[in-house]
């Protein structure tokens, strides 16, 4: 399920770790088929991508601006 950037706001710093973590182990998983020859459902690594790339704009902010 894409997430979108208010959600991710919404999530404490630790939240926020965790969800990066699950959605990059997801990708890798997704990697891992595809390489096997299963069958995966490409436009999920699509989908994760920009997930990832939204999270980590979010930590970002943080980082550079600690009143958001």
């Amino acid at each position: 399920m894409a997430t979108n950037a208010e959600e991710l706001r919404n999530l404490t710093p630790e939240e926020l770790d965790k969800r990066h973590r699950d959605t990059r182990e997801e990708l890798f998983n997704i990697k891992i088929q595809v390489a096997t020859g299963q069958n995966p459902n490409n436009a999920r690594i699509k989908q994760l991508r920009k997930d990832i790339a939204r999270i980590l704009t979010i930590k970002k902010q943080r980082d550079t601006d600690p009143e958001s």
